[in-house]
């Protein structure tokens, strides 16, 4: 009799033993791009099915440009985690003919961050206003759809973003 509860004992904690193991297991990480991806599929409740474009490295930090099945975009902040793991923090969610403009405080230092995943485009205009200034207008190569990062220090300002595509269509 001892010996069959000692059985059913071991049977117990090896069966909750496998069923830790496996949820550690299938667990996203966040260390590959296919476990981001279904970080995105969880996280984020409009799209479906995503799917990661385009990546930055951005100290430390990996942003994300990525698309869904029915036809959204999104710019997702992955924050380092440790042991080369991240967390999903936070995303901006458009339609896919929509320019993205978002921005996050990466370690302390404020960035704007710019993705268009509609038309393939040329370049990519961006001007700021700070104080009431216009300032001088800032032109990206957007030939591969690469996400734009740009530090900025200031606390109120405007910026105005349009993408141009090899006929001159404007995407804003």
């Amino acid at each position: 009799m001892k010996k069959k509860k000692l059985m059913i004992a071991l049977a117990v904690v090896i069966c909750v033993a496998t069923a830790f193991l496996y949820f550690l297991n299938s667990t996203p990480k966040g260390d590959t791009i296919a476990s981001r991806e279904r970080m995105l599929n969880t996280a984020i409740s409009t799209g479906n099915e995503w799917t990661i474009a385009k990546e930055l490295e951005l100290e430390g930090y990996i942003i994300s440009g990525a698309y869904s099945t029915d036809n959204k975009s999104t710019l997702a902040i992955f924050e380092p985690a440790g042991d080369g793991n991240y967390k999903f923090i936070t995303s901006t969610n458009r339609s896919d003919e929509e320019v993205i403009v978002s921005g996050a405080v990466i370690n302390g230092e404020w960035y704007d961050l710019i993705w268009f995943n509609g038309a393939k485009t040329e370049y990519a205009e961006i001007t700021y206003t700070i104080n009431g200034q216009v300032q001088d207008t800032l032109r990206y190569n957007t030939d591969d759809m690469d996400i734009i990062s740009i530090k900025n220090p200031e606390k109120e300002y405007s910026i105005h973003v349009a993408y141009y595509d090899n006929d001159g269509n404007k995407y804003e």
